[in-house]
């Protein structure tokens, strides 16, 4: 695989995942995926906008379609920095340890490390949960012809979310319990995260809706 995840084909990408190296895993996964998904978001914005019949708001949809597009990429940017984070974490445990300067030095930049590899599942859960929220607001603009990739694009980051979350969890684990750190991963989490998966499910069900609704105008008209 290059060495920037952007430059990879999929294939390239796809094989990394699949070898026997610890990197990338599950976040850098989700996170393409995730990107994807915000992909997938901004075509039915760009899809739905484009039709004449558009009745919505076209200023709303090109704020929406913007932010899906920058996210798309952020995704990405994530999936990077998780690579780096874990590089990072070993080279700190390899540093030296022989002296009790070495050992505190190296216990910081561990705990250093062990930070950044929560911060940044942490950060592409949040960014997940804004990319769910942009779903929700964007439902009811999708022309029905598009709606299903809507769906799978909240379908895609509901997943990507649980992903980062799970990782964040496990990265957690190695800090002392009750610790600054530890209490902090968790704080406030619940709410935004229950939250983002009832709007995943919303939009799901909004576009099942939509779908069955186009057959129904479609059968009327035969």
């Amino acid at each position: 695989m290059a060495d920037s995840i952007r430059e990879s084909t999929v294939e390239e990408f796809r094989g990394a995942v699949a070898s026997g190296q610890p990197m990338p895993a599950g976040v850098s996964a989700s996170a393409v995926s995730a990107s994807f998904a915000l992909g997938l978001a901004a075509k039915v914005l760009e899809v739905s906008g484009s039709r004449k019949d558009f009745a919505g708001d076209r200023s709303k949809l090109r704020a929406l379609l913007a932010t899906a597009q920058s996210e798309s990429q952020r995704m990405v940017r994530f999936a990077e920095d998780d690579i780096a984070a874990f590089h990072a974490y070993i080279a700190a445990v390899r540093l030296p340890h022989a002296t009790v300067s070495e050992q505190q030095e190296r216990a910081r930049a561990i705990a250093s490390a062990v930070r950044v590899a929560i911060d940044v599942p942490l950060g592409a859960a949040q960014a997940a949960a804004a990319g769910i929220a942009l779903c929700a607001d964007a439902a009811g603009m999708a022309h029905p012809g598009v709606a299903a990739d809507l769906g799978a694009a909240a379908a895609l980051l509901a997943s990507a979310l649980r992903v980062f979350l799970l990782c964040a969890d496990s990265n957690v684990q190695q800090l002392p319990s009750g610790s600054a750190l530890d209490e902090a991963a968790g704080s406030g989490r619940r709410a935004w995260e229950t939250k983002a998966f009832r709007q995943a499910d919303s939009v799901l069900q909004q576009v099942e809706a939509a779908i069955h609704a186009k057959r129904k105008t479609e059968t009327s008209k035969s």
